[in-house]
């Protein structure tokens, strides 16, 4: 009887021990953390000047005067082909 007790104790005790969770990580090292928050810090940074010069050029290419230069940059080539085309085909 007391083998059972024994056997039942340990099996018990094993189930009890501590376990850890899928979410839980290990702690990081202080001087990993500020190295991480330097370098989230930086990304940061560069995202920002990115994000600006994308507005930048976004309102630069939706302005008017510049929708009619690329209009007029699109055309001309194609006036120019077709002259050059009836000029070779006489």
């Amino acid at each position: 009887m007391s083998r059972i007790v024994s056997v039942i104790g340990k099996a018990l005790s094993r189930r009890a021990a501590p376990r850890e969770l899928p979410g839980d990580s290990p702690q990081v090292v202080s001087g990993e953390q500020e190295s991480t928050r330097d370098a989230i810090a930086q990304l940061s940074g560069r995202l920002e000047r990115l994000e600006e010069e994308r507005d930048f050029y976004k309102d630069l290419l939706d302005s008017p005067a510049m929708r009619r230069e690329i209009r007029s940059s699109h055309s001309e080539p194609e006036a120019e082909k077709d002259d050059s085309d009836a000029a070779g085909g006489s």
